[in-house]
């Protein structure tokens, strides 16, 4: 059995060493002419750390194939297909490939001149450039020397306002401004700060206020590398009926007249119906609500997300909180905040005046959606269905009802016998726009865009070694801090957790130990708090940063009940709910993550992941559904799911534990079409945080915790189809801390199947 299994791993290598050997091996040159060369590698020098290399780089107008970990794979695809045939597998080859990129001198000579041009937009006019291309077996490496020497800087800054009640705003303000005397004369700074003045100004009533008003003067004559800088906001410009224009000041704009109109969803209209569409007009708030046929959100509800109102000045940033707010309703498939209408003005007025009209086009009321997928669990494969139903404004006030009933089935292999382990499950989820209790004004709600939720889930799963089932009640709120950062409160999160059966063989592998106490019936009241950090801007792909802590305690209100109306314990020495000892713990962690982009094909993302839970008082553990769990698809990926730690002890039951230690670095990159890849390293491990004599080597200890870490690598490949990712990960354990001798996997017989653990999930592991 050992040999076979060697004989398996040994010819996966061999595999392995053949696909990349294929790479190696394949002439990258043997499409190109012989009088040309392939462009291998252009690079940028520059002695000057201020410059954003990746901005230069965007300059060079031919850039060399694209590479993964230095391979060529693109263009290996494009040689291997036989040019001179025009179907089949040759045309899928050359589609999916690239070109071998030749090089061309006129491309060099250009990028020259743009990266001379992006420097003297940086302020840069005296920097040298130097293009060199050294050729080698039938190659070309092209590399561009830049020496920036000194910048200009800017020596004076004057302000020239045609517009004195524009003045009185911009001149305080310019203690914002992005650009300060002896600060770089960067061109790009300059074209900034003109959108930055645009937006102060359109949102303090200046509607029709653009950046084309703003123009600067730049003298460049002092012979010293410095320049006086004259900012000009000019009047606004009006033609005259005989062709000429006039210059007056700009006009302020106040709102009118709102109208906020719900249109039906026209993609399920025919052009018969439209006609009989009925519309319902509601003044309130001084807004007029027009609803055609549609009428399930009420005004309060739109008005709450709604900064648009009448007799204000216009504000951009009230048009942008409208529809920002109006979408975080989760009801309209559309909002459309940018109707305005000019009204006829009289140039002796104070005001120009708008009519404002919010367009928003809703989703359907209720939806019917079902989910099929595989489950691999410890190795073990099976599949779940999903029934979902959503109602998306359940009593009219864009309340969101989501009833999830959900059943699994997975096939479980126990001392060479299949068993049947079966999981069902119902859970509704409803999410209301707003605080119940106890912030409910108006301002609070428009400020901070809050949600309440509340969430009644049961469930039942039967596997060989246990059966239990769990009942959850909980109810909390979230509410956004800023732009990045939400908050997440939940006052009560109830679960009664009843242990129906466990087998002998459990029961003998907990006994005598603490363990036993969290495979007893027990309630968990907890309250708990999370923070989330997450910067990412989903309009433009870069680099990004997640961080979400969570801080949890249980059982500290029941207790101190207890102690101040019900002072005596139970026979058994701890308090109960529900005639059920109930858990008392403190539990918090903390998950960070770093997303890096290096190219529109490649990025690299790191996690690292710490949490502790310590249970006391009424509780000597804690309860198994919230204990830590290292192994699986998202976790330590060398091992199946609860079968690492805690440790250095193996346990052959629930590998779970009261600390958890974790750092993720995986590399990933786009091959054909849907198909992408990975290349990842995981480090990790459990541990508990007890001693106990009967599972040696799991206690967290300071000074030999690092000799528990375990480390896998591997490999994954993941279909995206944009609407989901389907992900194959095989991991290697690479150093495994439950062995005592050989822990380095290559100092232990080298790379076996028992080495090796393929998971499958959806989406990425994080």
């Amino acid at each position: 059995m050992v040999n076979s299994q060697k004989y398996r791993a040994l010819r996966f290598i061999c595999s392995i060493t053949i696909v990349v050997f294929m790479f190696w091996g394949c002439n990258p040159t043997r499409h190109i002419p012989a009088d040309k060369y392939l462009l291998n590698t252009s690079r940028i020098q520059i002695d000057n750390k201020k410059i954003n290399l990746q901005e230069l780089e965007s300059n060079i107008r031919q850039k060399a194939n694209k590479r993964i970990l230095g391979l060529r794979f693109h263009l290996w695809l494009y040689n291997i297909s036989n040019i001179k045939k025009e179907t089949g597998i040759h045309k899928f080859l050359r589609k999916t490939g690239e070109e071998p990129v030749i090089w061309d001198p006129v491309a060099t000579a250009q990028s020259v001149n743009l990266l001379r041009r992006y420097l003297d937009r940086r302020g840069y006019y005296n920097a040298m450039i130097f293009d060199t291309i050294i050729f080698k077996k039938q190659k070309a490496n092209v590399l561009y020397k830049i020496r920036t020497n000194a910048p200009y800087t800017i020596r004076n800054i004057k302000y020239a306002i045609e517009d004195t009640a524009i003045q009185r705003i911009v001149l305080p303000d310019t203690i914002n401004s992005l650009f300060k005397r002896g600060q770089i004369y960067d061109q790009d700074i300059l074209g900034t700060e003109r959108i930055r003045i645009e937006y102060w100004l359109r949102d303090r009533g200046y509607y029709n206020f653009t950046r084309y008003f703003i123009y600067y003067d730049a003298d460049t004559s002092l012979n010293r590398k410095q320049v006086d800088l004259v900012l000009n906001i000019q009047n606004n410009e009006i033609k005259q009926p005989n062709g000429q224009s006039i210059f007056a000041p700009h006009k302020i704009y106040k709102i009118k007249q709102v109208t906020i109109r719900t249109e039906p969803d026209k993609t399920l209209l025919t052009k018969d119906l439209s006609s009989e569409l009925r519309q319902d007009t509601v003044n309130k708030f001084g807004i007029r609500f027009i609803y055609q046929n549609n009428n399930w959100v009420k005004p309060n509800i739109i008005q709450q997300s709604n900064f648009i109102a009448p007799d204000n000045i216009f504000r951009i940033s009230d048009v942008e909180n409208t529809k920002k707010h109006l979408s975080s309703l989760g009801v309209f498939r559309t909002v459309n905040t940018n109707q305005f209408t000019e009204l006829p003005s009289n140039d002796s007025s104070q005001f120009n005046y708008l009519n404002a009209e919010i367009h928003l086009s809703p989703l359907d009321i209720q939806s019917y959606t079902w989910e099929l997928e595989g489950t691999n669990s410890s190795g073990n494969f099976g599949g779940a269905l999903s029934l979902i139903y959503e109602h998306r404004s359940l009593f009219g006030n864009a309340e969101n009802l989501n009833l999830r009933l959900k059943g699994a089935l997975e096939s479980v292999s126990k001392s060479g016998i299949i068993y049947k382990a079966v999981e069902y499950g119902t859970e509704a989820t409803v999410k209301i726009p707003k605080f119940l209790i106890p912030f409910n004004s108006m301002g609070f709600k428009k400020k901070y865009n809050p949600q309440t939720n509340i969430t009644f889930a049961y469930n039942y799963k039967k596997s060989p070694d246990l059966t239990s089932t769990v009942a959850n009640a909980s109810f909390g709120y979230s509410w956004k801090g800023n732009r990045y950062l939400t908050h997440i409160v939940n006052p009560l999160d109830l679960s009664l957790v009843n242990i129906q059966s466990i087998s002998d063989y459990l029961k003998g592998r907990i006994a005598n130990t603490y363990l036993v106490n969290s495979y007893i019936d027990h309630v968990v009241s907890a309250t708990s708090y999370s923070l989330v950090f997450n910067n990412q801007n989903l309009k433009k792909a870069g680099n990004y940063q997640y961080l979400r802590w969570n801080l949890e305690s249980s059982g500290n209100l029941l207790t101190l009940y207890n102690k101040l109306f019900s002072p005596s314990k139970s026979d058994t020495s701890y308090y109960t709910l529900f005639k059920i000892r109930y858990s008392q713990f403190a539990k918090t962690d903390v998950d960070c993550r770093l997303y890096t982009v290096i190219n529109n094909d490649n990025s690299l993302v790191y996690r690292f992941f710490a949490g502790v839970a310590y249970p006391y008082g009424n509780a000597r553990s804690i309860p198994f559904e919230k204990q830590y769990f290292s192994g699986g698809a998202n976790s330590v990926r060398g091992w199946p799911v609860r079968t690492l730690g805690p440790g250095s002890f193996r346990d052959t039951i629930y590998s779970q534990g009261d600390i958890k230690l974790e750092a993720n670095i995986e590399y990933r990159f786009k091959l054909i079409s849907v198909l992408e890849g990975a290349l990842f390293t995981d480090v990790g491990n459990v541990w508990a945080i007890f001693k106990d004599s009967h599972r040696p080597g799991a206690e967290f200890l300071l000074d030999k915790f690092y000799k528990d870490l375990a480390v896998g690598s591997g490999l994954g490949l993941r279909l995206n189809f944009g609407f989901a990712l389907l992900r194959f990960d095989l991991g290697a354990k690479v150093y495994n801390p439950m062995r005592r001798y050989n822990r380095w996997i290559f100092n232990n017989g080298g790379l076996t199947m028992n080495n090796l653990a393929l998971s499958m999930a959806i989406g990425y592991p994080f």
